[in-house]
């Protein structure tokens, strides 16, 4: 998948959660959310389907 086109989904899941990216590093795979409890889980609980882990 094309990193943009990547970035894109994401910002869309994280966005659709309720949560919001506060760091993105790429080459490292991380990636801190900020947002309650709740809503942070759901948000890494959809990237990891979408990373398919």
């Amino acid at each position: 998948m094309d990193q943009t086109v990547f970035l894109n989904i994401l910002m869309a899941t994280v966005e659709k959660h309720g949560c919001r990216i506060v760091e993105l590093d790429i080459e490292n795979h991380v990636i801190n959310l900020d947002g309650p409890d709740d809503k942070v889980n759901a948000c890494a609980q959809a990237i990891a389907k979408l990373v398919g882990e």
